[in-house]
Formats: structure tokens, C-alpha cells, sequence
């Protein structure tokens, strides 16, 4: 394994590579008290690793990880700092592992293991998609279905649990899951012995699946953790790349109306998502809202409608979202369709929640009535 060592102290880089070649199978291919010639040697040199400070000066750790990703660099990355507080902007980097110093070769040869075991999911991820295996494609918004290119479903799950793991492990991005942290999520009432021979057959039968589907080595267990290296496209992939976007465009908005049928595993209801079904769910809601409150004075295509119907059609009891669909509509003279929206809203309020709308909304609605 080759890695690259950068901290602003020549004593902390000292101490580290001391440690590192006790570690059989390292190489150090470098170090550096300068990050911006570490960031320009990376560029020539072939590493597998970088143990990187964060307090540095000129640059700073959190900003050279970001500079690895902009290049396209590939990698792993393991903070090595005084300062636990980074802990979580470092891991929105695509950091590997977080070690405080002083470091112990116990804990340093957990790091590498982690190395190992990332470098080892991506070579059979590799082989994959070099076999060409990667037409291969994941509905997981509203109902969860494996499909193949041409749009026939390819799997039968043989338990339900089977098809639970799948997602459970799918969702964690290729990141291995610790065998105990399974057995807390997929089984949390389960005595643990016998909860450890549901998981045992479950992964035998996710590993049967997995084979029928062409990859004999799907699933991985590696350092006790478990994790899935299948090339799969997704709908989720696609999602969350388009709300990434600080301006989204009318096309990516269109098919952002079109690609989220559901929230994540919405059928499932798997409670183990639920954090991330909100999330992904709440960040769609503020894409298409900031869209609508953008773009509100010049619609076109009757888009800024449709991100309205979708606003209030997932969130049936926000006001705000029925006030902009209610100015929306009043705005361009579309009687019919005020009325249509003040009268599902106020059903909706009056038989399901058992009040009426508020004040505003009345006075909205009656204002364009009037007006009308």
C-alpha cells in the first residue's frame, strides 16, 4: 500500500511514519510540510492513501480534500489532527477515518485496514463494470423494484429480510456495515445469538441472489463489516445529483417532478431510513419551492404549476404551499382552479384534522373571488 503523509511539522510527520512502517505492506511514498506540493506531487504519483492534518497553514485539510475530489483524484483520505471538531464536515469530504493524535499503532492499524478494505471495493467494483454487468438499474422512490435495461424485473427475493438487507446495505453507498450494527437494524428485538443465525442465513441467501444475478462476489465480508460492490444505476443516484444542482434548470425540473414517485422505500417502511426518507424528502420539497419562487413571474410550459400541485400533493396541510398555489391561480385568472384548490385544502383541513383554514387563507381566496 502506498501512501502519502502531509502535516505542517516535520516531528508529527516523523512520528507518523515511524508508526506506518510497522504496519507490514506500507509504503511511504512521500511527506510533506507544504500541502500545495503534496496536492501537486498527487498529480504525478500513484498513492492509495493520504494521512492528512487539518491545521495546517495555507491550506487547510478540510480544503485539500475538497481539491482531491475537484481533480478527480482517487485517494483514500484519513485526517490525522489534535482537533475532534472537524469530525463531521471531514466525513461530508469523503473522508476515510478520523484519527486524533497522539496516534497508537492499534489504532493506526485500523485505519489501514479500512484502506484495504476500500481499495479492495474498488477493484471488484472494477471488474464489474468491466464485465459490462452495469445495465442493471434501482427504483427506490415508492415502490423499491431491480430492473434490468429493458425494464423486466430481475429479482425474486426469497425472504422479505433478504430483500430488507439488500436496501439496507445498498443505501450505505458502497460503505461497509459493521455485522452488529445489522443486527441492531434489521433484527432489534432478536436475542442475540439467535438474531446472529437469521443474519448468517440471510447473507447466505443475499449472496444466492446476488450469484443468479451474474455477481459471485456481491457481497463482501471484510474486517467484520459487510458491504454491497454492485455497479448499479438508481433513481435515487440520479435525484440526489439533480438537487445537488444551485440552479437547477426547467429541464432538470421536469424530471425531478417525473423521477420522485414516492418517498425512499415508501411501500418498505423500513423504520431504519427514516431519517433519510425526511431528508431526501424535505431537500426535494425546498428544490421545487425555490424553483417556484424564482421563476413564479415568467412560467412556462405550466411547469410552475406542476411544482406547485407536487408542493401541495406532498404536503397536503402546509399553508404556505396552498398560499402560492392560491396566488398562483388567482394571479393568472384561473377561477376554476382557485377554487379547486381552496376546496380540497379546506376539506382536507376540515375532515382529517377537524379545523378550517386560517384566516389568511380565506382572505386570500376571497380576495381574487371578489376580484374576479
Amino acid at each position: 500500500m502506498r501512501v502519502l503523509l502531509v502535516d505542517d511539522e516535520e516531528l508529527a510527520l516523523d512520528v507518523l511514519q515511524r508508526l506506518l512502517m510497522q504496519i507490514d505492506g506500507i509504503e511511504v511514498v512521500g511527506k510533506f510540510t507544504n500541502p500545495f506540493m503534496a496536492l501537486e506531487e498527487l498529480s504525478v504519483i500513484e498513492a492509495d492513501a493520504v494521512f492528512l492534518d487539518l491545521e495546517m497553514g495555507g491550506l487547510h485539510g478540510l480544503q485539500f480534500a475538497h481539491e482531491l475530489l475537484q481533480k478527480k483524484l482517487q485517494p483514500a483520505v484519513i485526517f490525522v489532527t489534535a482537533y475532534a471538531q472537524y469530525a463531521v464536515d471531514a466525513f461530508e469530504v469523503d473522508v476515510l477515518d478520523y484519527l486524533l493524535k497522539p496516534v497508537t499503532l492499534e489504532r493506526l492499524k485500523k485505519a489501514v485496514q479500512k484502506i484495504e478494505a476500500s481499495m479492495k471495493i474498488k477493484e471488484i467494483k472494477k471488474v464489474h463494470i468491466d464485465d459490462k454487468t452495469t445495465d442493471i438499474y434501482i427504483r427506490s422512490l415508492g415502490t423499491f423494484q431491480i430492473l434490468t435495461g429493458e425494464g423486466d424485473t430481475t429479482v425474486r427475493w426469497r425472504t422479505k429480510k433478504v430483500k430488507e438487507m439488500f436496501c439496507f446495505l445498498w443505501l450505505n453507498n458502497e460503505q461497509p456495515v459493521y455485522k452488529h450494527r445489522l443486527l441492531e437494524e434489521l433484527w432489534p428485538e432478536v436475542a442475540p445469538d439467535k438474531g446472529a443465525a437469521l443474519l448468517h442465513t440471510t447473507v447466505y441467501q443475499l449472496r444466492k441472489t446476488l450469484k443468479e444475478m451474474g455477481f459471485e462476489e456481491g457481497i463482501q465480508y471484510i474486517n467484520d463489516h459487510y458491504v454491497l460492490t454492485l455497479p448499479f444505476k438508481s433513481d435515487l443516484e440520479e435525484l440526489k445529483y439533480l438537487l445537488e444542482k444551485t440552479a437547477p434548470t426547467t429541464e432538470d425540473i421536469k424530471r425531478l417532478l417525473t423521477i420522485y414517485e414516492g418517498d425512499l422505500f415508501e411501500q418498505d417502511e423500513y423504520s431504519w431510513c427514516i431519517y433519510e426518507q425526511q431528508n431526501l424528502r424535505n431537500t426535494y420539497l425546498d428544490c421545487l419551492q425555490s424553483y417556484t419562487n424564482n421563476n413564479i413571474a415568467r412560467s412556462q410550459n405550466g411547469i410552475i404549476e406542476k411544482c406547485l400541485l407536487k408542493l401541495v400533493q406532498m404536503d397536503a396541510y402546509n399553508e404556505r404551499f396552498v398560499v402560492l398555489l392560491i396566488n398562483y391561480y388567482g394571479g393568472i385568472g384561473n377561477t376554476k382552479g382557485l377554487i379547486e384548490a381552496y376546496e380540497h385544502y379546506s376539506n382536507t383541513v376540515r375532515e382529517e384534522l377537524g379545523i378550517m383554514p386560517s384566516r389568511q387563507v380565506i382572505e386570500i381566496y376571497q380576495h381574487y373571488i371578489k376580484r374576479g
